[in-house]
């Protein structure tokens, strides 16, 4: 969708889209009853939350996102849990074991941003990670998220990387930008911009 067709800027991020397989087995990774799951097409790794734009400067952002992207290597699946713990749980998430090349990709996203004068919410450190689900704040969580059962189904679609413990990894394959519009059941994602990210 082109970037000019766009009124909302409110509530901007930057984030990797996981390809077609890796969506397709996150939507079935078990989660617990009391979860919300994200929805298949809205499954993102976020790599830069920015706010409110104005919208001449999304615009040349949208036009400079394909000059940040680089080759990136699939991520390797530490497993899913739940976030910020699990005595006080709100979402359930993938994460994805620390990775020089995603560590890179982000850093020349977040040079992007700050060069085009947009801020960047960098109060928490950067912990690649894909949102499976939310949680109510009346509900309670089963007592575990089956990470086991989740790795095992991931392994049967991705590549498995062997050694003393086998890595399952998980591909991305387009850098987008987004805006969120929240309703009543959730943030909603729409894609201002994107490039595709080689595989490597």
């Amino acid at each position: 969708m082109p970037a000019q067709e766009i009124d909302d800027w409110h509530r901007c991020f930057i984030a990797l889209e996981p390809d077609a397989a890796t969506r397709a087995v996150f939507a079935t990774m078990p989660v617990g009853s009391a979860q919300r799951r994200v929805s298949v097409d809205q499954l993102h790794l976020t790599l830069a939350f920015l706010g409110s734009v104005p919208p001449a400067q999304g615009e040349q952002l949208a036009q400079a996102l394909p000059g940040v992207v680089a080759p990136l290597p699939p991520l390797a699946i530490q497993g899913s849990e739940y976030w910020p713990n699990a005595t006080h749980p709100r979402l359930v998430v993938v994460s994805f074991e620390e990775s020089e090349p995603m560590t890179q990709f982000e850093a020349r996203v977040r040079a992007l941003v700050l060069a085009h004068g947009l801020p960047v919410d960098d109060h928490r450190a950067f912990r690649p990670h894909v949102t499976l689900a939310r949680l109510s704040r009346d509900r309670r969580p089963a007592s575990r998220i089956g990470t086991a059962d989740a790795k095992a189904a991931l392994s049967t679609t991705f590549e498995v990387r062997g050694g003393t413990s086998a890595q399952v990894l998980a591909r991305f394959d387009r850098l987008t930008l987004y805006s969120s519009t929240l309703a009543r059941h959730g943030a909603r994602y729409r894609a201002i911009a994107s490039a595709p990210v080689p595989a490597c």
